[in-house]
């Protein structure tokens, strides 16, 4: 009896390893925006099916579409879980609250269900000031102004600036643009498509005016003073007729960040949340855990410095941490997450205290330095069991020795070394293996393509024609004008020219992860930073409002170019 119910019990686990709960998650980047800002919304799934998303009746769809397959490690089981998404842009030009969701996957007679996802569409951030447009300019066929969302700005804080053209005609489009410029502004992003003229009517000191928004732009200054933003130009056009404008420039004041800084402070100027977690529960002397920093807000997110954590002796913290950024330019600044993970290894018995994580920012509202803290943790004896928390106070961590471990290890030995239990295990093992083989030769409804470590993907040999396919399909969407199936292959064609350099032919590491194994084995870290920069250029511009057709052929050599130098590195 008991050798039947050993048999279900691993016959039951084998049939549960080949099983795998449905997930279907909606997300949408940003949650808070204004009205006009573009928004991406995502469905993320493990199940393979036709998708579709209840949208708001207000949401004005885009034109980047995008919808693929990527696949991922989870760390817990050791398995490869394929996931499936689609992605789509667009605008909401009304303010209010909008619920976006559920989306559904449809497979044979199967409906999966989401969550929802609520976004807030606040007022634009712009305010004609008076005394920026003057009598002599409504007078004028067309004129234009520059606007910015504050005229007094801290070092770091986010900046919105855009063309503002104001006509007493409806006009058609626009013609040889040359964009504002001002010292003092490096890191420039555009938050709208100049694809897209939209003219509506504006009441300007009882003048009826069409005005267009254009070049609308988030940047973060540099240094304190005056920034003079010098005008722009362009010719606007109705029809065949057209009118050259130079708009008035303006000036923004940057202030210095206070002088009594934190030690602590990591350079972040807007809002700040910090989490921390220990990935583990159970640790020994010897073992290696890490410390899950999550940083998570809105500013110069992109711009921070990674907080340093104090050890005491007998715990050794390795190298950087390991970083993942997921963040979007909005109205806000950059605003998402950056995920750290801090890998420390237990060196010596005894207690350890590791003393609260500090990380301080600047708080622009308050105009204050704020200090975030995270927990304390104690480490005490041989075998350490961690436990995070995010509550107040300290957190107590209650070991076991290891004489304890030995002791029962011990009692273990006359069962474990029986010839007729290693016997019958090994023969169920060999029973379940079998019918767990035969279940997957089925046919299934749903697609999966989970793998695990044990029984690893077939490996595939890259070569660098792969990545001149990458390039020909490039090359033939750019021609075709398919602007997110040249991204799309401008990408692949990095990636596989960093496998083929790494010989790596695994495809479970992202671009990311590439890089920073590209990373440690040359010390050409411009080519580094120049592979990275393209990556980052196609993923803002897939999930963004894309690139110009001129602005993808400049992309091309660029790329070919950059490989190049991988393939000579």
């Amino acid at each position: 009896m008991k050798h039947l119910m050993l048999a279900y019990l691993f016959l039951f686990f084998a049939l549960y390893g080949q099983s795998q709960k449905a997930v279907v998650k909606l997300e949408i980047e940003p949650k808070t925006t204004q009205v006009g800002e573009e928004i991406v919304v995502t469905v993320k799934t493990n199940v393979q099916g036709e998708i579709d998303i209840d949208f708001p009746s207000a949401f004005v769809n885009g034109y980047a579409v995008m919808n693929g397959m990527e696949q991922e490690m989870d760390y817990n089981s050791g398995r490869v879980i394929s996931y499936y998404y689609y992605s789509q842009n667009g605008v909401l030009k009304k303010e209010g609250s909008y619920t976006f969701g559920p989306a559904y996957v449809k497979t044979g007679k199967k409906i999966y269900k989401s969550n929802t996802v609520e976004v807030t569409v606040q007022k634009e951030a712009f305010i004609n000031s008076t005394g920026e447009i003057s009598a002599k300019q409504l007078k004028q066929p067309a004129f234009g102004v520059i606007e910015v969302s504050k005229k007094k700005v801290f070092e770091g804080e986010p900046l919105i600036i855009n063309a503002k053209v104001y006509a007493r005609f409806y006009p058609t489009h626009i013609e040889d643009y040359q964009s504002y410029n001002a010292n003092g502004i490096l890191d420039k992003h555009e938050l709208s498509s100049n694809s897209r003229l939209v003219a509506q009517q504006e009441r300007i000191k009882n003048v009826e005016l069409y005005g267009i928004t254009y070049d609308r732009s988030l940047v973060f200054p540099t240094g304190s003073g005056k920034i003079q933003i010098d005008p722009f130009k362009l010719i606007l056009k109705r029809g065949f007729e057209g009118a050259p404008i130079v708009s008035t420039g303006t000036m923004v004041e940057v202030m210095p960040l206070p002088k009594n800084q934190p030690k602590s402070f990591i350079g972040m100027v807007g809002k700040l949340n910090m989490d921390c977690q220990l990935n583990k529960k159970e640790i020994k002397k010897g073992d290696v855990f890490s410390v899950n920093m999550t940083l998570e807000g809105c500013g110069n997110l992109h711009n921070l410095e990674y907080p340093k954590i104090k050890l005491p002796k007998g715990l050794t913290l390795y190298g950087d941490p390991k970083h993942t950024e997921k963040f979007s330019f909005t109205s806000n600044g950059a605003e998402g997450k950056i995920d750290l993970e801090y890998t420390i290894q237990v060196n010596k018995e005894g207690s350890f205290t590791i003393p609260p994580i500090e990380v301080s920012y600047f708080d622009i509202k308050s105009k204050k330095y704020v200090t975030l803290k995270s927990d304390e943790v104690i480490l005490d004896g041989n075998e350490v069991q961690l436990s995070a928390s995010n509550s107040k106070g300290k957190t107590t961590v209650i070991a076991e020795k290891q004489t304890n471990i030995e002791a029962n290890n011990d009692n273990s030995k006359s069962i474990l070394h029986s010839p007729f239990v290693w016997v019958s295990l090994s023969s169920l093992l060999l029973i379940a293996g079998f019918i767990g083989f035969a279940s997957r030769t089925k046919k299934s409804p749903t697609i999966a393509f989970d793998k695990t470590i044990s029984n690893p993907e077939p490996q595939v040999v890259y070569s660098w024609n792969d990545v001149d396919k990458h390039l020909a399909n490039a090359e033939n969407a750019l021609n075709q004008s398919q602007s997110s199936e040249f991204l799309l292959a401008i990408e692949n064609a990095i990636i596989y020219g960093l496998r083929v350099s790494l010989k790596e032919n695994s495809t479970v590491f992202s671009s990311n992860q590439l890089l920073q194994k590209l990373e440690q084995k040359t010390a050409n870290s411009r080519l580094v930073n120049e592979l990275g920069l393209v990556l980052e250029k196609c993923q803002n511009a897939r999930y963004g409002w894309g690139l110009s057709p001129d602005e993808q052929k400049d992309l091309l050599p660029e790329v070919k170019r950059v490989l190049e130098g991988l393939k000579t590195s």
